[in-house]
C-alpha cells in the first residue's frame, strides 16, 4: 500500500483538503486558532499528543499517518490495523485479490462505511 513514484506524500495541508476544509474550518472544529493550523501545515510548530489525537480524529487518518504527513519519522512504528482486521475489511467490500486493494486502509475503511450506509 506505498505509494506510486509519481503521486506526493500525503501532507497535513492535502489531508485537509482531501475533506474540503479550509485552515480556518479545521481550526474552529479544534477549537484551536487558525495561526495554529497554520504553523502545524507550515511545520513551523507540531501539535501537542492531545492535539494531535483530535486532529487525527478530525481529518479520519491514523496518528501514524498523520505523523509521515508531518514529516516526522514513522519507520518501525506500527499501523493502526491488523492483517485479520484488513482481511475482514475487504471479504466485506468483496475484495479477494490483493492488487485489488485500495493504496490506504483508510479508504477501504470508508468504502465499508459508505456500503453499510
Amino acid at each position: 500500500m506505498d505509494l506510486s513514484d509519481d503521486q506526493e506524500p500525503e501532507t497535513l495541508k492535502t489531508l485537509r483538503q482531501n475533506l474540503q476544509l479550509t485552515q480556518e474550518e479545521l481550526s474552529r472544529r479544534l477549537d484551536l486558532s487558525f495561526r495554529t493550523v497554520g504553523d502545524w501545515e507550515t511545520g513551523k510548530k507540531l501539535p501537542r499528543f492531545d492535539n494531535a489525537t483530535t486532529l487525527s480524529r478530525e481529518l479520519g487518518v491514523s496518528l501514524r499517518i498523520l505523523a509521515k504527513a508531518m514529516h516526522l519519522n514513522v519507520a518501525g512504528v506500527p499501523g493502526d490495523y491488523d492483517l485479520i482486521d484488513l482481511k475482514k475489511l475487504a471479504a466485506d467490500l468483496g475484495i479477494e485479490r490483493v492488487e485489488d486493494l485500495p493504496e490506504s486502509y483508510e479508504i477501504l475503511r470508508r468504502m465499508r462505511d459508505r456500503q453499510e450506509n
